[in-house]
């Protein structure tokens, strides 16, 4: 192999200062006109940020609230339970015991919402009544990891316990409170990032017609399909949309926007008319490159392109992304249940006891 026969890794290293230009507060009022309506709740309260970090969901549970897994909750004085009765065990080990679980109450201080931030809770909780569904989102990232959880496998969050479930059981809403400065030379520290929250008002999109467009030097280099599935009605239209998205990004957003270099998430409603602007990302390999390599984009000519390249899932290439986006996060709905209510986690480790049973028998009845 010649040294000439391949690209060498690229070196993609964003700042923190260019992190923070991406922030959704950095630049919503600015192109507030070309993006869905959004309440920003900012700064969050600390008492927010350990809920979210915290081990287990632990939802309100206020009267009238009709949200699909109240009904999971039982909760009793400590939303725990033993499987033993307090009159079976012996009196030094029911003393024990209570010792350990109070002084494990005091080093956990687990945060509730309708306790700990009140005043956040009902915010979120009126910003729903007047949007009448929303969508959340944190400072980068969205919960699109965690749709599995609510009943309507979307992000669309009609109660305020939807919105904590979506929050909690998201690996991306983790990553953005404790990773979002890792790969920036200037290193800062999390405790000092002002976080926030993003309810947007919910409406239906068609996902083949998400974008993402990147942007490097103030030149498109590639426009990538972002939902990996197959359309087959967008191959004859890409044309219009590769028009549609150039001259958006050229006439609206790069005048406006202070970097150069970044990813910007879009949105192309029929007619096809009008750019929709749904996020923008920092340019790093943090950011998911879909349809490219970061490798590519980096290293791409821009100046031997007439027009920006724009990559769909084609029939010929199908089979490449035949996975359900996020399928490695999906459980059980029965699994989410227990895990939100002690008697149910026994009733289904009961279950699971006798299924194994049962299988021991057939295996030891077919050796006979």
């Amino acid at each position: 192999m010649t040294e000439d026969s391949y690209t060498p890794l690229a070196e993609i290293k964003a700042s923190s200062s260019e992190i923070k230009a991406c922030a959704f507060s950095a630049w919503y009022h600015t192109f507030k006109k070309y993006t869905p309506k959004a309440h920003i709740i900012h700064p969050l309260p600390q008492e927010f940020i350990k809920y979210l970090a915290q081990d287990g969901i632990r939802l309100s549970l206020e009267e009238n609230d009709s949200s699909f897994y109240d009904s999971c909750l039982k909760p009793d004085d400590d939303n725990d339970y033993s499987d033993w009765e307090d009159n079976q065990l012996p009196e030094s080990e029911s003393d024990e015991e209570s010792e350990f679980t109070n002084n494990k109450k005091e080093e956990e201080e687990e945060m509730v919402p309708i306790v700990n931030f009140p005043d956040l809770h009902k915010e979120i909780s009126d910003v729903i009544r007047e949007y009448g569904a929303v969508t959340p989102k944190l400072n980068w990232s969205a919960p699109r990891d965690a749709t599995w959880i609510l009943p309507n496998n979307t992000s669309k969050c009609i109660h305020v316990n939807d919105v904590y479930l979506l929050l909690n059981a998201s690996n991306y809403i983790a990553y953005d409170l404790d990773h979002a400065f890792d790969e920036c030379e200037d290193k800062v520290d999390p405790q000092s990032v002002q976080y926030e929250l993003i309810l947007r008002k919910w409406f239906d999109i068609n996902p083949a017609l998400e974008f993402r467009v990147f942007i490097r030097d103030g030149e498109i280099c590639g426009i990538s399909q972002r939902d990996l599935n197959y359309y087959n009605y967008l191959e004859p239209l890409q044309d219009t949309f590769t028009t549609l998205i150039e001259d958006f990004v050229h006439d609206v957003v790069l005048p406006k926007f202070e970097l150069s270099c970044f990813v910007l998430d879009v949105y192309l409603p029929r007619p096809f008319v009008q750019c929709w602007i749904i996020d923008i990302n920092p340019w790093s390999r943090t950011t998911d490159p879909l349809l490219f390599s970061w490798s590519e984009l980096a290293s791409k000519n821009l100046e031997a392109e007439t027009q920006a390249e724009i990559r769909l899932i084609t029939e010929h290439n199908i089979g490449r992304f035949v996975t359900k986006e996020h399928s490695e996060n999906h459980v059980p709905k029965d699994i989410v249940t227990a895990s939100l209510d002690p008697e149910s986690l026994r009733e289904l480790t009961y279950k699971w006891k006798e299924i194994l049973k049962m299988q021991e028998e057939d295996a030891e009845s077919d050796d006979d």
